[in-house]
Parts: C-alpha cells; sequence; structure tokens
C-alpha cells in the first residue's frame, strides 16, 4: 500500500503515544507528524503546502493557547488547506462540541476510545477511509 501521512494535533502526549501505537498495529505503511507545540502548526502547514502535506489531520479540542476548534476554523479559512479532511478526536461527548466542529467543517468527530484494542480499531477505520490513493496530496 502507498505511504499514508497523518498529523496528529494533541497536547497529551499519553494519547499521541497511543494513536501512533494504534497505527502501527494497522497493516497501513503510516508517516506520523505530532508538533511539538499547537502553534507550530500553522507555521507547519504554510511551510509544506504543495510538498508534504498530510492526507489527515486528526485534532484534539482541548489544547491550551489554541483550541482545536480554532485550528479548525483557520484551516477551512484557508483556501491552501481547506481540502485536506480533518477528524476531532477529543475526550468530548459533548454534543454542543459535536455540532460545532461538524459546522466548522470538521468531517468527523469521535471521542477518543476508553481502551487500546478500541483505539486499533478506530485507527484502523481512519487508515481504511483516508490512506487510500483519493486522499493522497502528493
Amino acid at each position: 500500500m502507498s505511504d499514508c501521512f497523518i498529523w496528529v494535533v494533541d497536547d497529551d502526549v499519553d494519547d499521541i503515544y497511543l494513536i501512533k501505537q494504534g497505527f502501527r498495529e494497522c497493516s497501513f505503511d503510516i508517516r506520523i507528524f505530532s508538533p511539538g507545540n499547537v502553534n507550530e502548526v500553522i507555521p507547519a502547514l504554510e511551510q509544506t503546502y504543495s510538498k508534504d502535506l498530510p492526507q489527515v489531520i486528526i485534532l484534539d479540542i482541548n489544547m491550551p493557547k489554541i483550541s482545536g476548534k480554532e485550528l479548525l476554523s483557520w484551516i477551512r479559512a484557508d483556501i491552501r488547506f481547506r481540502h485536506i479532511p480533518v477528524v476531532m478526536f477529543t475526550t468530548s461527548t459533548s454534543r454542543i462540541d459535536r455540532m460545532e466542529c461538524m459546522q466548522l467543517g470538521a468531517n468527523c468527530f469521535l471521542t477518543k476510545p476508553n481502551s487500546y484494542q478500541n483505539m486499533v480499531k478506530v485507527c484502523s477505520s481512519l487508515a481504511t477511509v483516508f490512506c487510500t490513493p483519493e486522499f493522497s496530496i502528493s
């Protein structure tokens, strides 16, 4: 299968680790970029424009300095990046959060699973959808 480039934007290192491990369990060739700081996301997107954009961005809602909703709004407002699928992946189970994210242009809103086995299932599903030639940017 072809290479799949996924950005995971989350401020919780344990969640990032579990997400990475979940994707490793899948039979996809996954490259993951996790910025050390949420403020690095916008400059990183601008720097990679037209060369190595992600096939999907997995974005947490609750982060310091800039929320996932604010980052989603910025991505959808920029013509260079609005085509990139964004999956909101959060601990929130709030119907209001879900509605706001979908109105802001999220492609999907998922609550983080409470077990590693379920994380693998979620990652496998995401890879099955987004790690396809149709979503390949390169």
